[in-house]
């Protein structure tokens, strides 16, 4: 039987997203969530996780695409923020910046993470893990900023780059392997596999026995009030929550 941690990504925002969150705890749905700092409704996010009791099950979602950042020096860099000083997550849709960056854009980028793992740990939330909106983390010119922190803010445990999939290019499963290989060796702890429940829908029989797998899941509320993963269409809160179930029985 595999263990499952399920992480409900993207906690902060927005209001709507905190309630479907907290929700999700309540009804034991998931097991963890992850925290973007920057952005508006991060406060609401850490009062409510008190709140309801699952503050220790709060890591980071460290965030460079999305919202404005915490810091200035990035907003002068186009390939991370726009004219009105948001990041437009530009770097992150070519695969050269993706993989490298200049020496000044590096400073500006560690800068940037080194103030929302500050942040983190000024919230006193004491999980201690990273994981990332957009994955943003794997990237190597990201990770090459992110790892000479880890150890500073005592992250405790790193999200892998997705390692469950049936169709993937040859290039991108030798570079997830190798960066793998070295978030492992950075002596942080990983699960054995991290996907989403699709990937691990699809492909939970090759996955060894005992294997511990992290899902990522996205708990909104639609339209109608439902609550849904956004990830995964779900046509009434009975399927959603059936859903979700089937998942967690596991863990």
């Amino acid at each position: 039987m595999h263990r499952l941690i399920i992480n409900a990504d993207d906690f902060g925002i927005s209001p709507e997203v905190n309630a479907a969150v907290c929700e999700c705890f309540i009804r034991r749905m998931i097991s963890s969530t992850t925290l973007m700092v920057n952005m508006p409704y991060a406060d609401e996010a850490v009062r409510l996780a008190k709140e309801y009791g699952f503050e220790e099950r709060v890591g980071i979602h460290l965030n460079l695409t999305s919202g404005y950042p915490l810091t200035g020096e990035i907003r002068k860099y186009r390939r991370f923020c726009g004219k009105n000083g948001k990041f437009n997550a530009a770097f992150e849709k070519k695969t050269a910046s993706r993989l490298s960056i200049t020496q000044k854009e590096t400073r500006a980028v560690q800068t940037e993470i080194e103030a929302q793992l500050r942040k983190y740990i000024e919230y006193g939330l004491p999980d201690h893990h990273l994981d990332s909106h957009h994955h943003v983390h794997t990237d190597r010119s990201i990770w090459k900023a992110l790892r000479p922190l880890i150890h500073i803010y005592n992250i405790k445990s790193v999200r892998l780059s997705r390692n469950i999939y049936n169709r993937i290019s040859v290039l991108k499963a030798v570079y997830k392997r190798s960066y793998n290989r070295g978030l492992r060796k950075s002596g942080v702890k990983t699960t054995d596999y991290f996907g989403s429940y699709t990937d691990y829908k699809n492909c939970a029989e090759r996955l060894p026995d005992n294997a511990l797998t992290e899902i990522m899941v996205h708990p909104m509320y639609d339209e109608y009030g439902i609550l849904v993963d956004h990830r995964i269409p779900m046509e009434s809160e009975k399927d959603f929550y059936s859903y979700m179930r089937a998942v967690y029985e596991f863990y």
